[in-house]
């Protein structure tokens, strides 16, 4: 699976990078061999102001999908976002791949 991290307004720190990879890993662990790409990027969307800025969102690319997953959580609290982000591009997949298996 290919990954890719960006971001934007923040500080990418070990540790945010390292839950980025974890939560991922684990929300498509179940459905690798269908992935292709995955690209996430986090960001803080208002900068000093605050509030419920922090951004996370994931674009997944299926090997029989033409369409990209595309997945956005917003949180005040960054890990709070890629941990809902992370939830959710898991129930997509996972609803794909299923509708996909029906149609074999």
């Amino acid at each position: 699976m290919n990954l890719t991290i960006r971001h934007d307004g923040l500080e990418m720190t070990k540790a945010i990078d390292l839950h980025v990879r974890d939560r991922l890993s684990a929300a498509l662990n179940q459905h690798h061999d269908h992935v292709r790409a995955v690209a996430i990027t986090v960001r803080d969307e208002n900068g000093p102001k605050g509030g419920v800025d922090k951004s996370c969102q994931v674009q997944v690319d299926l090997d029989f999908h033409s369409d990209p997953v595309i997945v956005k959580k917003l949180h005040e609290d960054l890990y709070l976002a890629i941990t809902d982000a992370a939830d959710a591009v898991k129930r997509t997949v996972g609803r794909l791949v299923g509708k996909s298996k029906k149609h074999r």
